[in-house]
């Protein structure tokens, strides 16, 4: 018989106390349980979840997201940058949690006003196996993941952009699987050159009507201050984001950042957010560099309740004028 590992160590074995597979198989319980109210009333998809803990690594509230990849988050994003732009982003949870995810996308300006864009994305949790009683079964993993596609449009009107983006969803949980389509809006304005003011839905049902899933995000975005560091002109910024969903509450997002050159820019990040019957505080720090027409950032989030800290990597750029 295989040896055992603490990753994929079967059910009927007893193990220690904090093991990341108890973690994760308590997890598992708790996303199936959550999963069942929101296949049968046909809403949100049934692991919207997943993408909550994506957020985690993010430095700024997700209203606020930029490039091709910011569209998931606020589809205004889909107008950011000039010409044929594409982006992709890498996230890695520890092994507590084990929730890895990819997401790509690319974005086309249409003349001065309109812009379209195409998004995918998938997460996946591993490492659940499936058991028995018996001590020499090992029917394989259980699949828990999360995916979608889609498509956006956004518009540019006076000092504002609006944008919708229409998602196709596919999830599952072990033998349950859920699908739908959500259809959610974004707007994001710039009424001086120092204020931006965002909002954005997510995941909001293409049939209203009782969703209580669907998160709702209202952030602003002030350039406290330009001056020069080094002999570096730099920009201080300053945010702040609200978070609503029915069935959590309001989270608060506050970050700030640093900008020097418009090459090297370092956020940080604290939000109050709420998840499985608890609140907390979470940081997150990132570093982004712009050399010629990509734009690079690695993030480390703090993770939840102390579950250990999250990575994102992503890469954006300009592809053609």
């Amino acid at each position: 018989m295989a040896p055992e590992t603490a990753s994929k160590r079967r059910l009927d074995t007893p193990g220690q106390a904090g093991e990341p597979t108890a973690v994760r198989s308590f997890l598992f319980v708790l996303l199936s349980a959550a999963a069942l109210p929101r296949i049968a009333a046909a809403q949100a998809p049934a692991l919207a979840e997943l993408w909550r803990i994506a957020a985690g690594t993010l430095s700024s509230p997700a209203a606020l997201g930029r490039g091709p990849t910011g569209a998931f988050w606020n589809p205004a994003a889909v107008y950011d940058l000039p010409g044929l732009a594409g982006g992709i982003e890498v996230l890695q949870t520890p092994d507590v949690v084990s929730l890895s995810g990819v997401m790509g996308g690319v974005t086309q300006r249409i003349g001065r006003r309109i812009a379209v864009g195409a998004l995918v994305g998938r997460l996946s949790i591993k490492g659940l196996v499936r058991t028995t009683t018996s001590p020499t079964s090992e029917l394989g993993e259980i699949p828990v993941y999360a995916q979608l596609a889609g498509l956006s449009l956004g518009v540019r009107v006076g000092p504002a952009v609006l944008a919708t983006m229409v998602r196709v969803h596919d999830t599952r949980v072990d033998a349950r699987s859920d699908g739908g389509t959500t259809v959610d809006v974004g707007v994001r304005l710039e009424p001086t050159d120092r204020l931006t003011l965002a909002a954005a839905s997510r995941f909001a049902p293409a049939v209203l009507g009782g969703d209580r899933s669907t998160d709702y995000g209202v952030a602003g975005e002030y350039r406290i201050r330009t001056t020069t560091v080094w002999g570096a002109r730099t920009l201080v910024v300053g945010r702040y984001g609200i978070n609503y969903r029915p069935d959590v509450g309001v989270e608060h997002g506050f970050s700030a950042g640093v900008a020097l050159q418009d090459r090297l820019r370092v956020d940080l990040g604290w939000t109050r957010e709420q998840g499985f019957g608890t609140t907390a505080w979470r940081s997150v720090v990132s570093v982004g560099l712009l050399v010629g027409r990509y734009a690079i950032e690695i993030a480390r989030g703090s993770g939840f309740n102390g579950l250990g800290a999250s990575f994102r990597l992503s890469l954006n750029a300009n592809i053609l004028p």
